[in-house]
C-alpha cells in the first residue's frame, strides 16, 4: 500500500479481492507493489509509483482477451503453469511500445521517455510507431526505446535481470494485504 483504482472518474483505495474491469486504472504509491491475478490465471505485478490501465478484459469461453497499458513504472506479466494451455490474446502497451504476449513471462518499464520490454520466457512480438515489428524469442532478450527511437535488441545477464525484477516484487518484511 498505498494503491488506488480509478473507475468512472473516481479514485478509491484498492481493496484485496476487488474485481477489476475494462477501463479501470490502478495506481501504486511510493514503496508500494501490486499483484493482480487475472481470471485465466496469469499474474500482473506493478512496481512503486506505477500506473496501469486495463483497456480490455474479457474472459470468453474460448479465449481470454486483455489489453493492458503501462503508463508509468515497472511491471511483470507471468502466465501461471496451469493457465498455459488456455487460449489468450494479451497485449501490453508500455507507453508507445506494444508487446503482443506469445510467451509466459515478460518484464517491462516505462520511465519518462524510455521504455523497456524484457522477455524472460516464451515469445513476445514488439511493435512501436515508425519501427518494423520484431520478435523476442530468446530468454533475457530485451528491447529498449529512448526518446522515440528504438535501440538494438540486447541481452541481459541473470544478475541484472534479478535487479529489474525486484522493482515489482513484494519485499519481505514490508507487510502485505491479501
Amino acid at each position: 500500500m498505498p494503491a488506488w483504482v480509478e473507475r468512472d472518474g473516481k479514485r478509491t483505495a484498492l481493496i484485496p479481492g476487488m474485481e477489476l474491469k475494462a477501463g479501470d486504472q490502478v495506481i501504486t504509491g511510493g514503496g508500494s507493489r501490486l499483484l493482480i491475478k487475472l481470471s485465466e490465471g496469469s499474474l500482473v505485478k506493478l512496481g512503486e509509483n506505477g500506473t496501469l490501465r486495463f483497456t480490455e478484459l474479457s474472459a470468453g469461453r474460448e479465449v481470454f482477451k486483455a489489453v493492458i497499458n503501462v503508463l508509468q513504472g515497472a511491471f511483470r506479466f507471468t502466465t501461471d503453469v496451469a493457465a498455459k494451455s488456455k487460449k489468450r490474446e494479451v497485449s501490453i502497451g508500455v507507453s508507445q511500445v506494444v508487446a503482443g504476449i506469445r510467451g509466459t513471462d515478460v518484464w517491462g518499464r516505462s520511465r519518462g521517455n524510455t521504455q523497456v520490454v524484457c522477455l524472460i520466457e516464451g515469445r513476445v512480438e514488439i511493435t512501436a510507431p515508425g519501427a518494423p515489428a520484431l520478435m523476442l524469442d530468446k530468454p533475457n532478450q530485451f528491447y529498449r526505446r529512448e526518446g522515440g527511437k528504438a535501440l538494438p535488441v540486447g541481452f541481459i545477464d541473470a544478475k541484472e535481470l534479478a535487479q529489474w525484477a525486484r522493482e515489482v516484487e513484494i519485499e519481505p518484511g514490508k507487510g502485505k494485504t491479501r
